[in-house]
């Protein structure tokens, strides 16, 4: 791993620059485009002009926003993860060490969504919950699998962290 540390430190260093302005981007563009968009009501949001905020428009940004802040947080300890795997001196950060947490809370919501998504849609529809469960079922399942997905990542990294710590100390 040192040699391959060594042979690519350019590149890693790049990649960690990437992830940063990607994560802090994510955490400071999507909440400023929620707020512009409910404030002037154009198609920032995906609103057409003159029409009003329905309560679903505001879920789904609620929704949106959330998640991509906690994709941005992702994006960062994926940085602090590149920086602390090329640097010899460097020290785990918060994110880094809580790394799993942010995964597995972005994992709960990727699942989650579709599922509070289908009774806000029923709720406000007033329909049978069977007229439309195809749509749910195929909603939710991609929704799970990429659920796992970050779960499986979050438990990798959970592992991770401490391998490259004694092998740093080894060496």
């Amino acid at each position: 791993m040192n040699e391959f540390v060594e042979k690519n430190r350019g590149l890693l260093r790049f990649y960690c620059i990437a992830a940063r302005t990607m994560g802090w981007t994510l955490i400071i563009v999507a909440p400023l485009l929620a707020i512009v968009g409910l404030f002037i009501g154009l198609p920032v949001i995906g609103l057409p002009s003159g029409e009003r905020l329905r309560p679903w428009m505001l879920y789904r940004l609620s929704e949106q926003v959330i998640l991509d802040l906690l994709l941005g947080l992702v994006m960062l300890g994926l940085a602090q993860f590149v920086r602390y795997s090329y640097e010899n001196d460097c020290q785990p950060g918060w994110i880094l060490r809580h790394g799993d947490k942010a995964l597995y809370s972005y994992a709960a919501g990727v699942i989650v969504s579709p599922i509070v998504w289908y009774f806000f849609q029923m709720t406000i529809h007033s329909r049978d919950l069977t007229d439309t469960l195809w749509f749910f079922v195929s909603g939710e399942l991609p929704a799970l699998g990429r659920g796992l997905i970050y779960v499986g990542i979050g438990q990798v990294l959970r592992r991770m962290v401490p391998i490259i710590e004694e092998s740093k100390t080894l060496v």
